[in-house]
């Protein structure tokens, strides 16, 4: 692991929104819809810290606590691949229901239906463009959109992680520590690289979170999602937003 960063991920973050604040961090681009949206190191550090505290003032979550993370790769995926590791708790992508606290769903039936197996508060995420609340809120879910607003966006801990919290569960229920996220993740992006990751491409399991959301974060880098297109649009795009193509075979 490189020696300049730090040893937990909420430490990390801090840093790079510190150094990063008006660059951009994670773009989203449907070529379905059209949409294209940008968020800073400083608009996302925003959406984390109003999640944060969520998770703090209004789940009460302990350190420890499990979030089941049921979505696809998306800028409020990301959000709350970051969110609870600022709260000393963990994110369990696509983890056991039953071991997890709080569960987090994309829109998609079989997303919703795997999370409703967690017997705790739910949340369910719109991905709608421009962060729409739900037009009907799926049943046993609240809606992120709608509930995050009214919290703070400036975020301090009640028990900020360290080196050796549990941050990050495995596809065996097992859990990485924010040290050992940081020694998987570093290295693997260039500093300062810009990622172009096709969603359909990529997963949100604990690797595929390593590989398109921390590995760039310790990187001080960003990441562009591109849900849809073909090899030829992913091509383009590359160009246009001056990133590096990953994940696809020419």
């Amino acid at each position: 692991m490189a020696t300049d960063l730090p040893t937990d991920l909420a430490a990390l973050w801090r840093s790079r929104v510190a150094r990063n604040g008006p660059r951009p961090f994670l773009t989203y681009h449907d070529f379905g819809t059209g949409e294209r949206v940008e968020l800073s190191y400083a608009t996302m550090d925003n959406w984390t810290s109003k999640t944060a505290n969520l998770i703090q003032d209004e789940l009460l979550a302990d350190p420890g606590s499990r979030f089941l993370l049921a979505a696809a790769p998306h800028w409020m995926t990301a959000v709350w691949a970051i969110a609870p590791l600022l709260c000393s708790a963990v994110v369990a992508p696509w983890g056991d229901p039953a071991r997890a606290r709080y569960a987090v769903a994309g829109p998609e039936p079989e997303q919703l239906d795997y999370a409703r197996a967690c017997g705790g508060e739910r949340y369910a995420l719109s991905l709608l463009p421009l962060g729409r609340a739900f037009a009907e809120v799926p049943e046993g879910f609240a809606d992120y959109v709608v509930e995050v607003r009214m919290h703070g966006d400036r975020f301090a801990p009640f028990d900020p992680p360290n080196a050796d919290a549990p941050a990050l569960a495995t596809s065996s229920g097992e859990a990485l520590t924010h040290g050992e996220v940081l020694a998987e993740a570093a290295g693997r992006v260039a500093e300062g690289a810009r990622l172009l990751v096709p969603v359909e491409r990529t997963s949100v399991d604990a690797e595929g979170l390593i590989d398109w959301l921390y590995a760039p974060l310790a990187a001080g880098g960003s990441v562009v999602l591109a849900r849809g297109g073909s090899v030829a649009e992913l091509e383009r795009l590359a160009e246009v937003e001056k990133a590096q193509l990953t994940n696809v075979e020419r």
